[in-house]
């Protein structure tokens, strides 16, 4: 029989004639004889049919990864490289850019007041094409970063630009001048009113939409989306506001000033309070001073505020200790931004209805 040049064929046949040769031999010095004696041909046979595998592998491989690539013609590497500064703006900008864009942030993991990027941090900022931040009254340190500095192509936002900001109490009547940024005279924490969340994503849609051009509809319907979601929140949230009988709420960080006045609260700030140091004698008795006065029966602290400063807090002054996020800190559950917000609302609610 002749084999033709198949691999295929020779594989077969060679497995037969060695199915054969076991058959007749009786030792196994016989059937070692054979191999070597056809080991010429098999070698260039099977070289053949080891090249033959390997170019059918790689084809297949070549194949799969271009199925791969035209099934997902939106994928977020083909989008902007969006860097942003923490949770509230990452949040906004993940809504607003859906699946177009690798969204992304440097911050995650504890307050924004105190923190200041990495070096790593800002070679990812200056790698990007956008850079997203606040405020420069939050993120002081965003309003250096210089690109042009660094080639870098990256366009820097600063998210709230336009918003009319309420100033910080008590510093209602200092003046910007020498020293004195005017930023830093207000109250940056606007992402915690719902309604005013929803201006930021504007502002955000509308910046996206002259930098991508291409998905203008998409940035737009998204913001559109996000604000009927803010302003029905908004509404539910105000019916139950409105009816119930004490609307003052005490919190160790003063960042709910917007929330209180969107929807007619007072907020009182006490001082003393950190979330990692329990407080000193006499930060304590300041406290409790506070707590009578103003017959607290409630602090809200920061989720973040260890178990022990909590206890002390209640051992010492006898109110309840309740937490309210000021969402600075990425809160890793799978929540929308507005759905994490609610859960403030809804905290808020149950306490104030007594």
């Amino acid at each position: 029989m002749e084999v033709g040049k198949n691999p295929t064929s020779f594989l077969l046949y060679f497995l037969k004639k060695l199915d054969k040769e076991v058959d007749k031999v009786y030792d196994i010095n016989q059937l070692i004889n054979w191999l070597i004696i056809s080991q010429g041909d098999v070698m260039k046979r099977a070289l053949k049919i080891s090249a033959c595998l390997s170019l059918l592998a790689l084809a297949l491989c070549l194949w799969a990864c271009q199925s791969q690539k035209e099934s997902s013609p939106s994928s977020p590497s083909q989008g902007l490289k969006i860097v942003t500064s923490f949770y509230p703006i990452y949040s906004m900008v993940k809504a607003i850019s859906g699946d177009l864009n690798d969204v992304r942030m440097i911050q995650s993991s504890s307050g924004i007041h105190d923190f200041e990027p990495s070096a790593n941090d800002v070679a990812a900022i200056y790698d990007a094409d956008v850079f997203v931040y606040h405020s420069r009254t939050l993120e002081s340190w965003a309003g250096e970063l210089n690109p042009s500095l660094k080639n870098s192509k990256v366009q820097v936002l600063e998210a709230s630009q336009g918003m009319e900001l309420d100033r910080v109490a008590g510093l209602e009547d200092v003046q910007a001048g020498e020293g004195v940024d005017e930023k830093t005279l207000y109250d940056p924490h606007t992402w915690l009113d719902p309604q005013k969340a929803a201006e930021e994503a504007q502002i955000i849609a509308d910046r996206l939409s002259e930098l991508d051009s291409d998905h203008r509809d998409t940035y737009q319907a998204n913001a559109r989306k996000f604000q009927e979601e803010a302003k029905e929140l908004t509404e539910r949230y105000q019916d139950i506001f409105d009816k119930v009988p004490n609307k003052t709420f005490v919190t160790q960080h003063t960042a709910f000033s917007y929330l209180a006045k969107r929807f007619g609260l007072t907020q009182l700030g006490i001082a003393g309070i950190s979330p990692e140091q329990e407080p000193s004698p006499r930060q304590l008795t300041e406290i409790e001073d506070f707590v009578k006065e103003h017959q607290v029966k409630t602090i809200f602290v920061e989720s973040n505020a260890s178990s022990k400063v909590a206890q002390t807090l209640v051992k010492e002054t006898g109110v309840q200790i309740k937490e309210l996020n000021p969402l600075e800190a990425d809160p890793a559950n799978q929540l929308s931004y507005l759905e994490n917000l609610e859960k403030n609302l809804a905290v808020l609610a149950k306490d104030l209805k007594g």
